[in-house]
């Protein structure tokens, strides 16, 4: 069976029930049949052809007060594997993931800078990318994901632009088939941070609200999502260089913006320090910047609902605390997904394309 194909009922069907299995615990056969709402025959055949596939296992029986006892189902988390690609702004990370977009093992690279031809970072990336791929048995990797900060085509296929590359049409799904041989997709890195967000954190409600909800990728770069109603806008909308402060030069050319005052490079001067080592070196004003991001973008939405993702996933509860203080009436609060977000992210996209679905399932179910 080939996920990737989306051809019938059963393949959709076949989707949900991994789907299910990732975000319960503990269910049986007939628990998952109830929960998904489908026939408990078919529901059964499609759970013995994912044991048989390696994808599912049998965990134990489950207690009972009378009959026959349940057994517990689970996914095999090493059962395939995934390549996540998140190309940043400093620094660009490949990953090996699993079927729970858990990274296994990974390196990161320098993103490419003014003194190295486009074509020399991409050879570094392919060359990460085989490095980390003899980690394990090819025939279980299913492809590759990669999150950029620009904009994609909808079809995943063409990094159409990015503003920290100098990139313009890049066909970089078709790059990976050639020379690795592996299908591929892209996304925009925000995007997919809230898709994982959604789908990977095991039934958060951090993204549910009758308002909308301001999502801020907090890293080497600052990029921020609209999510309202299931749905996402401006990813890749200039938040990086709102004017915030009298100081601060950006990489625009630019005096205050944003990037240019909060961002993990302009607090430590070192494209390679991470923001989770930075907290306790946060001042009072570069909180305030952010502050005053977040102020302007209220005006606009009208949210009082903001999530921090990305690096920035790790402030401390003092920082979180100030912050608060600076936004009165906001509800300010950390991503599930912690340190590892972008990785997990860049993973989740190549999960939902051909293991889960779930932004298909969604869209199917708009539909009804």
């Amino acid at each position: 069976m080939k996920l990737s194909q989306p051809k019938s009922a059963r393949t959709i069907n076949t989707a949900r029930v991994l789907g299910c299995l990732r975000t319960h615990d503990n269910l049986s056969k007939a628990e998952t049949a109830r929960v998904l709402d489908l026939n408990k025959v078919s529901t059964g055949e499609i759970v013995d052809d994912l044991i048989s596939e390696g994808l599912v296992k049998e965990t134990g029986k489950m207690e009972s007060t009378n009959g026959r006892r349940p057994i517990c189902l689970s996914i095999v988390s090493d059962a395939r594997y995934v390549l996540s690609v998140d190309i940043g702004s400093k620094n660009t990370t490949v990953a090996l993931c699993n079927l729970l977009s858990e990274p296994l093992h990974f390196e990161r690279i320098p993103t490419v800078t003014k003194d190295r031809k486009v074509e020399e970072f991409c050879v570094e990336i392919i060359k990460s990318c085989i490095r980390v791929i003899r980690l394990a048995d090819k025939t279980k990797i299913l492809g590759a994901g990669i999150s950029v900060g620009g904009k994609v085509s909808e079809d995943g296929r063409t990094i159409i632009s990015c503003p920290y590359l100098p990139w313009d049409n890049i066909p970089i799904a078709e790059a990976f088939e050639q020379v690795l041989k592996m299908q591929a997709v892209a996304r925009n890195s925000t995007y997919a941070l809230v898709d994982a967000e959604r789908y990977a954190s095991y039934g958060t409600d951090l993204l549910v609200s009758n308002d909308p909800i301001i999502y801020i990728e907090w890293g080497n770069s600052v990029n921020m999502a609209l999510v309202c109603a299931d749905r996402v806008f401006g990813a890749g909308n200039g938040f990086a260089h709102l004017k915030v402060s009298q100081t601060g030069l950006c990489s625009c050319g630019q005096i205050g913006c944003l990037e240019a005052n909060v961002s993990a490079w302009a607090l430590s001067g070192n494209t390679e320090t991470h923001l989770k080592d930075l907290w306790t070196k946060v001042e009072k004003e570069t909180l305030q910047c952010m502050a005053n991001a977040i102020a302007m973008t209220v005006q606009i939405t009208g949210s009082s609902k903001v999530v921090i993702s990305g690096e920035g996933a790790t402030i401390t509860d003092y920082c979180l605390r100030e912050l608060q203080k600076l936004c009165p009436g906001m509800e300010i609060t950390r991503s599930n997904l912690g340190e590892k977000a972008n990785i997990m992210a860049a993973a989740e996209i190549a999960l939902d394309k051909w293991v889960y679905m779930t932004s298909m399932l969604e869209k199917m179910r708009s539909w009804l």
